[in-house]
């Protein structure tokens, strides 16, 4: 919690630059209305990482594609508010969210031979957005973007400018969405499962530059990542989603030494260990359910093996353990 009498740098920096509050998320579906993100509540600060963990379908990307109103046809935000720097990013017109991407607000989707235009050179996807959001002459957002490509670690920058997509290699093509979503110095960027489908070498190189990259311009990040070892490695906080709910938020220290929700404890147990050695990894057993499924009680109740009668039908409120951890369970790990 933030001190009001604290009105130093210090208290500045606190103050989130992105605070997410009862945020609902609904596709409209042939077979009906389902609510995929059901009142989540998250925040980030600017210079911090917040690491946004979970099984594919918790709701993870809908939420941060919700924050960037970037839904698809059929989804919609039903309720909450997403402040960004003290404005409900909900309430602004169209042409000021326009303004607000790619300049205030970078992402870096998920799969960047998918994002990246086939037939636009790598400079021209680069240098677009410096001429709409910077008002740069050409041969100035040219310019910029070589110092760009050099940033995020792309060699000869030159040669690299004029190429294509399917030259590029995956980590390359990575570097190039990272450089496309910082060009203007955003406040914010969200990455995607940035790592996703790279080798453990380009893994860590991309990690090292986004930390660097937030260093340097004094970013928030928000990481989304169903790696727990991602999370591991680049992140200051950590909220765990499971079935389109926040289960539990802690700093990531705290996260891997004692967790709370049984969720997490069966994906931390779930990891390989160089401690000890297992004949098998332990596993949760069961699946996350998809959206048509989802239940008003605890979620995680049918793969849950500490729940009982007062889990039933009921939606555990979050309790909170202290200042910077809180948990949404009946009966949280540290109280078995």
């Amino acid at each position: 919690m933030i001190d009001p009498s604290n009105t130093g740098p210090d208290a500045a920096r606190a103050t989130p630059l992105l605070e997410v509050r009862g945020l609902s998320v609904v596709f409209d579906t042939p077979d009906g209305c389902h609510r995929v993100v059901d009142n989540v509540d998250l925040q980030v600060s600017a210079g911090r990482t917040l690491g946004l963990v979970g099984e594919s379908g918790s709701g993870k990307s809908v939420t941060c594609l919700a924050v960037l109103r970037l839904l698809a046809v059929r989804g919609r935000v039903t309720s909450g508010e997403v402040l960004f720097q003290g404005r409900d990013l909900l309430k602004v017109s169209e042409e000021e969210m326009e303004a607000l991407r790619g300049c205030q607000i970078g992402m870096v989707f998920q799969d960047p031979m998918v994002s990246l235009n086939p037939v636009r050179t790598i400079g021209w996807q680069i240098a677009e957005s410096l001429h709409l959001h910077q008002n740069l002459s050409k041969s100035g957002a040219a310019k910029r973007t070589l110092e760009l490509l050099d940033l995020v670690g792309i060699p000869e920058p030159k040669t690299r400018f004029g190429e294509y997509p399917h030259q590029f290699s995956g980590g390359m093509s990575q570097r190039a969405m990272i450089a496309m979503a910082i060009a203007c110095q955003p406040k914010l960027l969200i990455a995607d499962e940035p790592t996703t489908a790279l080798d453990v070498t380009i893994q860590a190189q991309i990690l090292e530059l986004l930390s660097d990259l937030k260093k340097e311009l004094d970013m928030a990040l928000i990481l989304i990542t169903h790696d727990l070892g991602v999370i591991a490695e680049a992140a200051d906080d950590v909220a765990v989603m499971y079935a389109g709910r926040v289960v539990e938020e802690a700093p990531v220290l705290d996260l891997f030494d004692s967790p709370l929700h049984h969720y997490t404890m069966g994906l931390l147990n779930s990891l390989p260990r160089i401690d000890r050695s297992v004949d098998r990894l332990s596993a949760i057993e069961g699946a996350a359910p998809p959206p048509q499924d989802f239940v008003e009680g605890c979620r995680f109740e049918p793969r849950c093996g500490h729940c009982d009668d007062a889990c039933s039908g009921v939606r555990p409120d979050f309790s909170q353990i202290s200042d910077t951890r809180r948990v949404a369970c009946m009966h949280p790990v540290a109280a078995t």
